[in-house]
């Protein structure tokens, strides 16, 4: 049985949560941290048992407990100190995104997993869903020749958002925090790196969150010459059936591959064969992944280094918007 811990309560929890109802062989162990309101709504989680344990300090926790899996979900100033810290207490991780807030964390979270051997990864959650399984799969197999263009869009309502998001200090901006995920799924579903980019980020029409950006937008440079371009918005009015409006474009020196409709449709144009929306595989987990990594003692499919790099592009992306310049993004 896998013991698992939370640090956090303000991010996506429930990736672990509903990896341990649907592994069967994990047991949510402790928690540390999290608002009143927070605490009450996890209560009622069928992944709370009466025999898991709450905290007010996670290092207590880290020292009480014997965990074999931490998901850390504070604050995204917090993740590098919190990382360090199941790291330096043989602890296996699966961090919230970005990994870091400042390049210089990021450099002392690298060398404390590295030097541990623990195993971690990130939500990079994306991957696991059904249009960008394909998406990967279709395009690794040669569907579109070779990969030139990518377009990507994440749009989200605002909603309410919790006081330290509206701190760049303690929110990173909405670059590393969103645009992480399109930055992952072009470089992974292309299997092409970043070389340059430039970026430019704002907040005008929402005020009332202060330093967060309410709109950004990336260009990059891929190794191959091609182009990626990227839009990520808050503007997306509450009145909106879902949540977000997700959506990814690759096109190819011989055909195009669409993920519409928030990644509930793939459609795929060929000179040959015209346009085809796609039946769509099963989706995957996250957490289902990590654990087989742990078991089989290979790398998660969302790797360290994965993990290190898209942290890295996304700052230094974030870096290039607020002084306005391009940057280079070789490795």
């Amino acid at each position: 049985m896998y013991r698992v811990g939370l640090i956090g309560l303000e991010g996506h929890q429930g990736v672990i949560l509903e990896g341990i109802l649907r592994h069967g062989g994990s047991t949510l162990a402790a928690v540390a941290g999290g608002s009143e309101a927070a605490i009450r709504t996890l209560r009622n989680h069928r992944a709370v048992t009466a025999e898991t344990r709450f905290y007010d300090d996670y290092k207590e926790m880290l020292a009480e407990e014997k965990l074999d899996i931490v998901g850390i979900c504070n604050p995204n100033s917090e993740h590098a100190e919190a990382i360090i810290s199941c790291a330096e207490a043989g602890v296996h991780i699966i961090s919230e995104k970005p990994l870091t807030t400042t390049l210089e964390d990021l450099g002392r979270v690298r060398e404390a997993i590295l030097r541990s051997g623990v195993k971690m990864t990130m939500m990079l959650t994306m991957r696991f869903e059904p249009a960008y399984k394909l998406m990967r799969e279709l395009v690794m197999g040669g569907e579109i020749g070779e990969p030139i263009l990518a377009f990507g869009q994440k749009s989200y309502r605002l909603g309410v958002r919790p006081e330290w998001m509206k701190r760049r200090e303690t929110f990173g901006g909405t670059i590393p925090f969103i645009g992480v995920h399109l930055l992952d799924l072009i470089r992974w579903i292309t299997g092409r790196e970043f070389v340059e980019g430039i970026a430019y980020h704002s907040n005008i029409a929402h005020p009332e969150v202060g330093e967060m950006e309410d709109n950004a937008g990336i260009l990059l440079k891929l190794d191959n010459g091609g182009t990626a371009a990227i839009t990520l918005d808050y503007l997306r009015p509450m009145s909106a059936p879902t949540h977000g409006d997700d959506r990814l474009r690759i096109a190819g020196g011989r055909g195009v591959i669409e993920a519409l409709d928030n990644g509930s449709r793939v459609v795929l144009i060929t000179p040959e064969r015209g346009v085809r929306e796609l039946e769509l595989p099963e989706g995957e987990s996250l957490y289902l992944d990590f654990i087989e990594s742990i078991e089989k003692d290979r790398p998660p499919k969302v790797t360290p280094e994965d993990a290190f790099r898209i942290t890295e592009v996304a700052l230094k992306l974030r870096d290039s918007a607020d002084r306005r310049e391009k940057v280079s993004l070789s490795t």
